[in-house]
């Protein structure tokens, strides 16, 4: 029987399920039930009559029904590909995940249909989704086969006509499940059921959409406030200054107390960059150093096996989590630290090291290592989130592991591999599942590819320079072995590259208005800031594949090009859509020839984008200059949320703190301490 628990939002209990689920962890959020009133009523499209479950001695087994005119997306970060119909998805936790299966650094046992609706599957085991490539017994279609021989095994396995095979579920070692079911009606409202079900998507301070660079990893703290100084001296924007493993006094595994020998000051170090409008991020793994000063206190919370000689908590059990969470509070958040970035949190089982905890782990709670693998970055992203709270810092960090119900924790998905298409791809598939990700720059083959990278970053969830392996800054040198060598570009190529590195991260800081509104959206509306076209236009079968471009906000596509593209002609969705920097119209499909300096972008008709001033950090409360580019006769009015950017105001506020400016100009009240419009340009 199908229980309704929300507007649009169902659950269906099968057999007995395991106590070790998503939904029943300590960093699941409540649900913001006001919001999912708010939307359109919708059914569920099947009934549970349709669905079959069978349990058995390798787990339980699920049955749904899938049309073969359905596609099917989500199932966490997915670098390989957009659309899964036709596939088997295994969702294993894998940061090294080499072919095409489901490995990830963050599966998700979530996936949404064209028909409008979306399934969570509530588990924590590595199961396996067959998308509707395997056909039943008893499906009673009969097979044609037309005779032919077949002699190269692309020919032999060929995907032939798609039939209405089921989706089929795997759970291992489970005897039971629960489902939650996301109604539509349309696939962007199933989605944005499940992020208001998980308790709304993560609203970052202001400054966190900011630019982030991340210094070398050997850096003292002389050569840091070096790099600080030469940031602002060339008036590169930066919000966010990270710092890599070297803080430590232990780093593999972490002790959490500054080395005293590279950074002797802290306090002083971490009040000058505070003063010169600087954030810190520090790096860290959640495997605990013997010499870290909570390791006994933690020692009976934790798993059975030891990581890099450290421990590994037990984030599920409270004693493990106030250990871990109030010395970061007490050490750290309190003395003025911002954020963090939470490495290794995933899986690595086959490369030629495996370092992390095998999943035949026991932990004091009851877990297993598969089902702690797969929820232990969440834990450890609530954990951290609590210790900034605590402090009074709305923060935004860095993770690399993500599972269900994660979307309003504050943090963005990053990874150790670097393939550019990959990462491009990894915008557009996070949205599907409550997640954010970052298609960081470390390094370039050339400047080309240098600038490319950069341009990727600039309407996506964290602009991130993450130049943890090389001493001097890229626009020196991007090839790392000269560039620890000191051996650097002709002083003209310094200069264009870091004009080209300025321009790049001062378009990021003029989009902050439009991008912190639609993160505000995300949050108390459910919408994905960057999702894939296929997600608002899932009726064009055009745009089901495109994985090279995504929707950032509601009023703008985003096509960033690769190093060695020069063209590139792409399906447009419906009506007219306005080249941003010229205005020039567009429908059905474009063909772009930007030169270097130029990301494209696309502008929906009739569309208001305001644009700030771009400012080298942000500031709490400070207000905005904008320039309103018009596109069209009759724009709607841009939105624009108005908090103070930086508290958790906007937590217990009565109302979200909304508002517009139209076509000339015109704030709506209270915009204007936070708002004031300097010029209109019209396209």
């Amino acid at each position: 029987m199908i229980e309704q628990i929300s507007s649009g939002v169902f659950r269906l209990t099968f057999g007995t399920p395991e106590p070790d689920t998503p939904s029943r962890q300590c960093y699941v959020k409540p649900p913001r039930h006001e919001a999912l009133a708010a939307m359109p009523e919708a059914e569920f499209p099947f009934g549970a009559e349709q669905i079959r479950f069978h349990t058995g001695a390798r787990g339980c087994r699920l049955e749904l029904p899938l049309s073969s005119e359905e596609d099917v997306y989500g199932l966490g970060l997915n670098l390989k590909r957009l659309c899964h119909s036709g596939k088997k998805r295994t969702l294993r936790v894998n940061s090294d995940p080499a072919t095409d299966t489901g490995d990830s650094h963050a599966p998700c046992p979530v996936y949404f249909s064209t028909a409008g609706y979306g399934v969570l599957v509530d588990t924590a085991r590595y199961a396996s989704f067959y998308c509707g490539g395997n056909e039943l017994l008893d499906a009673g279609r009969k097979q044609e086969q037309d005779g032919k021989i077949r002699l190269t095994e692309a020919e032999l396995y060929a995907a032939g006509e798609r039939s209405s095979a089921p989706m089929v579920i795997d759970i291992p070692a489970a005897q039971g499940v629960d489902l939650y079911l996301f109604a539509g009606p349309t696939l962007l409202d199933a989605v944005r059921r499940y992020v208001l079900y998980s308790g709304g998507g993560a609203l970052p301070p202001e400054w966190g959409l900011g630019c982030h660079y991340r210094a070398c990893g050997t850096f003292n703290g002389e050569q840091v406030l070096s790099l600080a100084k030469e940031l602002r001296d060339k008036h590169i924007p930066c919000d966010i200054l990270g710092l890599e493993p070297g803080w430590h006094s232990r780093a593999y595994s972490c002790s959490y107390v500054w080395s005293r020998e590279r950074f002797p000051e802290p306090e002083k170090l971490l009040e000058n960059l505070r003063e010169n409008h600087f954030r810190v991020n520090l790096w860290e793994h959640a495997f605990v150093h013997p010499e870290a000063p909570f390791h006994g206190e933690l020692k009976p919370y934790s798993g059975d096996f030891k990581v890099w000689n450290g421990l590994v908590p037990d984030f599920t059990l409270p004693e493990a989590r106030k250990a871990f969470g109030d010395y970061h509070a007490e050490q750290l958040t309190k003395r003025g630290v911002s954020c963090f970035k939470l490495d290794e949190c995933d899986n690595s089982d086959f490369i030629s090291s495996p370092w992390s905890f095998p999943e035949c782990s026991n932990f004091p709670s009851g877990h297993d290592g598969e089902t702690m693998h797969s929820m232990f970055g969440c834990l450890y992203m609530e954990v951290i989130d609590r210790a900034c709270r605590k402090a009074g810092i709305r923060s935004y960090g860095l993770v690399r592991n993500a599972h269900a119900f994660a979307a309003p924790l504050p943090f963005v998905l990053y990874s150790d591999l670097y393939d550019h298409a990959e990462f491009i791809r990894g915008v557009t598939t996070c949205g599907f599942s409550g997640l954010l990700w970052t298609p960081e720059f470390r390094h370039a083959a050339s400047p080309e590819d240098y600038i490319r990278r950069l341009q990727a970053m600039v309407l996506s969830p964290q602009m991130l320079l993450n130049i943890w392996m090389m001493p001097n800054p890229p626009w020196r040198q991007l090839v790392r072995e000269r560039n620890v060598k000191n051996e650097f570009y002709p002083p003209e190529e310094q200069m264009r590259l870091e004009t080209l590195t300025r321009e790049a991260l001062e378009l990021r800081m003029r989009f902050l208005p439009y991008l912190y509104a639609a993160f505000a959206a995300y949050h108390f509306e459910g919408t994905p800031p960057c999702r894939a076209l296929a997600m608002d236009y899932p009726e064009d079968e055009h745009l089901r594949e495109v994985d090279y471009a995504w929707l950032a906000g509601d009023r703008l596509l985003v096509v960033p090009f690769r190093a060695g593209m020069t063209e590139l002609t792409m399906p447009l969705p419906p009506g007219v859509w306005r080249d941003f920097r010229t205005g020039k119209r567009h429908t059905n499909e474009v063909t772009l020839e930007p030169t270097l300096g130029e990301l494209p972008i696309l502008v929906k008709e009739n569309s208001i984008i305001p644009l700030a001033d771009p400012v080298e950090f942000v500031e709490n409360g400070m207000q905005y200059h904008l320039t309103l580019r018009v596109y069209g006769d009759t724009p709607e009015a841009a939105r624009l949320f108005a908090d103070d950017g930086w508290s958790f105001e906007y937590e217990s506020a009565g109302s979200p703190a909304w508002g517009t400016v139209d076509v000339e100009g015109r704030l709506s009240p209270g915009m204007e301490k936070r708002y004031a419009v300097k010029a209109i340009e019209r396209f």
